[in-house]
């Protein structure tokens, strides 16, 4: 099967660049809540799972639990599977430096390309490895002046989360058609349980309450449902690709909302991630007449 295969591909990029967009500031408003990153994620998830209710409902009215229930055994997977890279990412940073978990995830759509091959017989083509390497690159820029040994443990946690982000992608994208949105919300209550027993305090001020129910129940059901949605319709590797636009798109809303200016290394490692997803869709749409089948036109 033809990475380009996929029914819709245009559809799978907007949604995944819609739900990327919606999610970067992720950063900014945790870094305004301003608590232990165990408390954080533990709201997170509690609110998170809150708000996939209220969206999921919308969403199937009356057929909520029918929606539920379509996940099956799949989608405890995904809920397991997106809920330890959660974890594993704030257990990365907390051990290693950021600069080094950031570009170790960065190899997230490398390991996404590799396991949809495997297990889904999808070939990326040539120009999504290329702007895998290109993505790479970029990221490397941007967090080079803060690379540093830091730990081979945490560097290890934060491998093990990027094989856990594509295997996710490459999970739902298995899945289709069915909605993993159910799955991921269900996740948060796992992030949460976690958090529970490891959090040395779960208070927050009226303040922070107030910015981390704006994360976990509007911006994080809605970017992470349509980044579920997104692999139905686009290759596990280029959902990872546009996924890295947050590392680049993050720290600009810092520099906007908190006037940390984003450093040289940082404007022109973005322009390369940006360039590097730019060429891998332009390509693509040049080439889907020749290699969309049949099918996937319907």
């Amino acid at each position: 099967m033809s990475t380009d295969s996929a029914a819709d591909p245009a559809k799978g990029l907007t949604l995944a660049v819609l739900g990327i967009l919606i999610l970067t500031p992720d950063t900014v408003l945790m870094r305004m809540v301003g608590a232990d990153a165990w408390t954080i994620l533990f709201w997170r998830g509690v609110l998170m799972t809150v708000g996939y209710v209220g969206l999921l409902a919308l969403r199937y009215r009356g057929g909520c639990l029918a929606a539920v229930a379509a996940v099956g055994s799949r989608g405890a997977l995904v809920t397991v599977l997106f809920a330890i890279n959660t974890i594993l990412f704030v257990v990365a940073v907390s051990t290693t430096t950021v600069a080094n978990t950031l570009v170790i995830m960065s190899a997230a759509p490398l390991f996404a390309a590799v396991i949809g091959r495997v297990c889904l017989g999808e070939r990326p083509p040539a120009r999504t490895w290329i702007a895998i390497g290109v993505a790479i690159l970029g990221i490397l820029v941007i967090v080079g002046d803060g690379l540093s040994v830091g730990t081979w443990v945490g560097d290890l946690i934060a491998l093990a989360a990027a094989i856990a982000l594509g295997g996710h992608f490459v999970l739902v994208r298995s899945a289709r058609p069915v909605d993993m949105m159910p799955a991921v919300g269900l996740s948060g209550l796992l992030v949460a349980a976690v958090s529970l027993i490891v959090a040395d305090s779960l208070a927050l001020s009226p303040v922070q309450f107030g910015w981390m129910a704006l994360l976990g129940l509007l911006i994080l059901p809605v970017s992470f449902g349509l980044l579920t949605l997104a692999p139905i319709y686009l290759s596990a590797a280029e959902v990872g690709l546009v996924v890295l636009l947050e590392t680049v798109l993050g720290p600009l809303w810092v520099w906007l909302v908190m006037g940390e200016e984003p450093s040289t290394n940082a404007l022109i490692g973005g322009a390369i991630v940006i360039a590097a997803l730019v060429m891998n869709f332009a390509l693509k749409r040049r080439s889907l007449p020749a290699d969309t089948h049949p099918e996937a036109s319907r």
